[in-house]
């Protein structure tokens, strides 16, 4: 009995003296109100890193767009500050986010395997560069390579089991996919405005953007879809981060 009221003594002791420490790390997972959100993201480093990720994703539109065969359709950008949660930040580290996703619509005549190559030629992207690996197949996910042998051996793996659908992949900083829309297959989907669970973002949306997608894919017959999260992963969560405490700290 007496074993049993010093554990339960210790107990209490013991939770009484985390309160105020609970208390300190809630006031700190608390989202940061817009203000200060609006205040980090516009310092000198903020602009400075903003300015480059953007440079980032342009230099990667404009060149899938300069490649023979290829026009641009539309364009669309979302620069998001978001509080990141366990798959961004596992070792909760950070306050705050930002994010410069990209979506990008594109029209070609072009079949996909002479497409592929051309976009080869260009030099676009390193695609396919990712550590993960399918041991059925002979070249990286998301390279041209895999996708040209997707076309090649008639979308099947050498047990005649199928394959998935072809797309490209560049991980890392860039972060980038490209699809496309395959004969007999759902079309790549139209542009559409997205809610994001951001605290504070700038969404470039265009009206027009889907009308213009389904007039370039009547015109052309085919139309690319390149896309980009702006996310890559807990090594590079985003192009600026907001370490937890600096409000503490009175900044």
């Amino acid at each position: 009995m007496a074993g049993d009221r010093t554990t339960t003594a210790e107990f209490l002791l013991g939770t009484l003296l985390s309160v105020p420490g609970r208390v300190a790390d809630a006031t700190i997972r608390r989202p940061p109100p817009e203000r200060w959100v609006l205040a980090r993201t516009r310092t000198p480093e903020a602009e400075a890193a903003r300015a480059a990720e953007h440079a980032l994703v342009e230099g990667l539109v404009e060149r899938l767009g300069a490649v023979d065969g290829v026009a641009l359709v539309v364009a669309q950008v979302d620069d998001r500050r978001v509080t990141p949660g366990l798959g961004l930040d596992p070792g909760r580290r950070l306050e705050l986010v930002c994010q410069l996703a990209a979506t990008a619509y594109f029209a070609t005549a072009l079949d996909p395997p002479e497409l592929l190559r051309r976009i080869d030629a260009a030099a676009v992207a390193d695609w396919g560069t990712g550590a993960y690996a399918d041991p059925r197949l002979p070249h990286p996910p998301g390279s041209v390579a895999a996708a040209l042998a997707y076309y090649r051996d008639g979308g099947r793996h050498p047990d005649g089991s199928p394959r998935e659908r072809p797309a490209l992949s560049a991980p890392g900083a860039l972060g980038a996919r490209l699809t496309w829309d395959e004969p007999g297959r759902t079309p790549v989907a139209e542009p559409s405005p997205t809610m994001f669970n951001s605290s504070f973002a700038q969404y470039a949306d265009d009206p027009a953007a889907a009308e213009a997608v389904r007039a370039a894919r009547a015109e052309h017959g085919r139309i690319l879809c390149l896309g980009r999260s702006g996310a890559g992963g807990p090594q590079r969560p985003g192009y600026f981060t907001v370490p937890r405490g600096w409000r503490r700290r009175g900044h």
